[in-house]
């Protein structure tokens, strides 16, 4: 029987610039990955499982911040507040209001300058084994976390699941590794159940290795019937 992988949070506690991050009061929410028991019915297995191991993403927390005025109580003693969320359906309370959103397919564009934007962060880190060239960390990797980040963006603001449909990817500097990278997404525009976002891959001192659009298309909410 073999033992469950490891979180290396240590790895970004060591930095004093993840843990300025985590710290911050209008960050809400800081989850760790979610561990499947088994592989039945688990979304998102390849972050979860595939990629959990020592060599490759040794260390992965989903962070939101969702704006406006939100602010938590910061612990130090306490650096996660649970599992990342799970991609479903909107609860009870925010079923109708998310149909009826849909339905209206209204044209909204957000202002990515805007500070008080709602905004999701990875903090993840790399070990070598998912290099593309000697010591540089493969350029699928480098889309595939801001794809997840992109998704966990709309899973915490809509409370829903969403499919990919389209990813660009501008690639701008090499990513040597191993390394510890800050991952962020916000918001570009809504129409109804499509939405679009910008996200960008940097190292928490201001370098960006890489940033990409993508747009998703949120799973049919419908208005319940009586």
């Amino acid at each position: 029987m073999t033992s469950p992988p490891h979180e290396h949070i240590d790895d970004f506690t060591a930095h004093e610039w993840c843990n300025e991050l985590l710290s911050d009061p209008t960050i809400t929410h800081i989850s760790k990955r979610h561990i499947p028991d088994n592989r039945k019915g688990v979304s998102n297995t390849f972050f979860a499982r595939t990629l959990f191991t020592d060599d490759a993403i040794r260390a992965f927390l989903s962070l939101y911040r969702p704006g406006k005025g939100h602010t938590r109580e910061v612990d130090n003693t306490i650096i996660f507040t649970g599992s990342a969320p799970i991609h479903d359906t909107p609860h009870a309370g925010r079923y109708e209001v998310e149909a009826k959103r849909q339905q209206a397919k209204e044209d909204i564009a957000f202002d990515l300058a805007d500070p008080s934007a709602a905004e999701a962060i990875i903090l993840v880190s790399i070990g070598s084994d998912i290099d593309g060239g000697v010591r540089r960390l493969h350029g699928g990797v480098t889309a595939s976390l801001l794809d997840q980040v992109m998704g966990t963006l709309l899973s915490y603001y809509y409370e829903n699941t969403s499919a990919t449909s389209e990813l660009n990817v501008k690639y701008k500097k090499a990513i040597a590794t191993p390394c510890i990278l800050k991952v962020r997404a916000k918001l570009v525009r809504e129409k109804g159940r499509w939405v679009e976002t910008w996200g960008s891959v940097e190292d928490g001192r201001g370098t960006v290795f890489a940033e990409g659009s993508g747009a998703f298309v949120l799973e049919k909410v419908g208005v319940a019937k009586m």
